[in-house]
């Protein structure tokens, strides 16, 4: 999290990242130290970006604070609020009276290679705006080694304060098998501390029962079995990823997506191998090697024990076989598209994907 400079009293916030659970715990956070609770009917003023506007907001920041040390007006999916009204609201941030305070929040950006989509954050305007007069907040989801310690800590706080005990083996599992989205690791916890009952031991046979495994888990286990030339298992997780979902032309570019972004990794460890690589860390990989390596995704933003997995299924596969399985996964997305062949079955086209690769 990385706050930018600020007034001694910011007229505003903008909170923005990928971590959506961090950023409620700020936006919580912030509220407690700006509202009275008990008057928090009278002094926050709660929109929606979608059907709020500038003069709105202005006009709900002009009003006195009932008995709180701020007037808070709140918009959530500050994003959708349309660009003109951003540029408007932009440029009349400065006149919000020192007794008001506005306070932006979007949800985390919906990225392509890497990048936000256009629309999911606000406009540039008006971050630079709050910056001037207030505070912009970002709170980035942290990845790698740095990543999965904070994610580690984070789940046995949870456990600790449930009063169940779980050892090392069974958190990093817990970890592996859920992933490092704050929100799903708390849903995930309580439903293990649930299940546990009176019990105060989380063990791995627990976590195997209750928890929901991540896509990308699936998905990686779904290529164990492709490279163990198991198709029949393959298929099972490939069925298990469109269980999850009840839209077969949207699961299945996320599927595609998914394993693409796997198989690009696993060449990039193939890469590294044969170049003598035994540390996946950047700065330990000689430039020309790192020039042969894509920018996104990477295998140096992984955590050790993604490298270590990385590492076991680039031994599985010859350069030959990562070529094919790549060239066949760039034929499924033109499939998908409605560019090639004559299958227009989503689900369909990633089953055959499947066998091909397992073959």
């Amino acid at each position: 999290m990385s706050p930018s400079k600020a007034s001694d009293s910011p007229k505003a916030y903008l909170i923005a990242g990928d971590d959506d659970f961090r950023k409620q715990r700020e936006l919580d956070d912030l509220l407690a130290k700006l509202v009275a609770p008990d008057f928090a009917d009278f002094d926050l003023e709660q929109l929606e970006g979608d059907s709020a506007t500038a003069d709105r907001i202005m006009a709900g920041l002009g009003i006195p604070p009932f008995s709180s040390p701020k007037r808070v007006v709140l918009v959530r999916y500050a994003n959708k609020l349309g660009e003109d009204e951003q540029r408007k609201l932009a440029g009349r941030l400065e006149a919000v009276p020192d007794s008001g305070c506005l306070v932006l929040i979007s949800p985390a950006p919906e990225k392509v290679d890497g990048k936000p989509r256009k629309g999911s954050e606000v406009i540039g305007d008006l971050s630079k705006a709050v910056r001037k007069v207030g505070k912009v907040i970002r709170v980035e989801e942290k990845k790698g080694r740095e990543g999965t310690a904070d994610a580690r800590q984070f789940a046995q706080s949870l456990f600790a304060n449930a009063a169940k005990k779980i050892d090392s083996s069974a958190i990093g599992a817990f970890v592996q098998r859920v992933g490092m989205d704050y929100s799903v690791l708390s849903t995930e916890a309580q439903k293990l501390i649930d299940y546990s009952g009176d019990s105060n031991t989380i063990t791995q046979d627990d976590i195997a029962k209750v928890c929901s495994e991540t896509a990308e888990e699936k998905v990686f286990k779904m290529v164990d079995a492709i490279a163990a030339k198991k198709p029949d298992e393959a298929m099972r997780f490939l069925d298990e990823l469109f269980e999850t979902g009840d839209r077969p032309d949207s699961d299945a570019p996320k599927t595609l997506g998914n394993i693409a972004r796997l198989f690009r990794l696993i060449w990039q460890a193939k890469i590294l191998i044969s170049g003598g690589v035994r540390v996946f860390r950047k700065d330990s990989v000689p430039a020309d090697l790192r020039a042969l390596l894509p920018s996104t995704p990477t295998v140096f933003s992984l955590a050790e024990w993604q490298q270590d997995r990385l590492k076991t299924q680039a031994q599985r596969f010859t350069r030959e076989q990562l070529v094919r399985s790549i060239e066949a996964i760039a034929v499924a997305d033109a499939a998908l598209k409605g560019i090639e062949g004559d299958i227009d079955d989503p689900r369909m086209i990633m089953e055959l994907l499947v066998l091909q690769l397992s073959r």
